[in-house]
């Protein structure tokens, strides 16, 4: 009788472990990570175990109003500075670039063929050390593009760990193909949907701590099926 209820009692633990993890199928995005800064405190943090981090975070915040996930992400790689520092990729000068935004980056990076630099299978998270005229090396931007459905994004060191107006999600929303939203009046202490932004708009973008709506949903979810050829074909 005892080795019954045993088994009996494994049984059902088995079956409470297995609802307990049987997630809904969503697709997965595998990504590739690429230090491509100079600068000795971002490497110090741009380690492996933040670069795992970043997914975590992404799986986290990625996620609709209600904060149930749409799609997943799954760490694949990560390229330090020291290993690609010397690569004939020009892409990789937007590391400590002080010309940003006069060079076409969405150019360089179709050009890249090292696949250190850029993996042609996942997609492309930099990390990089933004500059301006006003703020030099201080400056905190970050930006994300679709590309023709073979995305990727660029986080200033700063940003990352989720620091700064949720960073992470919203430029892998541009790479998702959305587009700002304006929240008029917004403050930094605002809740707001995770593409707000200050971009021709009268207010600030905000917390970015509401999800994704259901008009950028069914975005995201057009452009899924399109990256995933994208990204398996040659």
């Amino acid at each position: 009788m005892k080795t019954k209820l045993i088994f009996s009692t494994l049984v059902i633990c088995a079956m409470t472990t297995s609802s307990t993890y049987a997630d809904p199928a969503y697709e997965t995005f595998d990504i590739h990570f690429a230090v491509l800064t100079s600068n000795p405190s971002a490497q110090m943090i741009a380690t492996l175990n933040q670069m795992k981090e970043e997914v975590n975070i992404l799986n986290t915040y990625f996620v609709k109003e209600d904060r149930s996930p749409i799609i997943k992400f799954r760490f694949k790689s990560v390229s330090f500075y020291n290993e690609i520092k010397n690569s004939t990729c020009s892409f990789i000068e937007l590391g400590d670039t002080m010309y940003k935004n006069e060079i076409n980056w969405v150019s360089r990076f179709n050009e890249c063929n090292d696949p250190l630099v850029k993996d042609k299978k996942a997609l492309n998270f930099y990390v990089y050390d933004s500059y301006t005229a006003a703020a030099g090396y201080n400056d905190k931007d970050s930006f994300g593009y679709r590309n023709f459905n073979r995305p990727f994004i660029a986080l200033d060191w700063q940003r990352l760990n989720h620091q700064i107006q949720s960073p992470e999600e919203h430029e892998m929303g541009h790479a998702f193909g959305l587009t700002h939203v304006c929240v008029s009046g917004a403050t930094l202490s605002t809740s707001t949907n995770i593409m707000a932004s200050a971009g021709g708009c009268d207010g600030s973008g905000g917390k970015r701590d509401i999800g994704f709506n259901d008009s950028q949903v069914n975005t995201i979810m057009y452009y899924v099926p399109l990256i995933k050829a994208k990204l398996a074909s040659p």
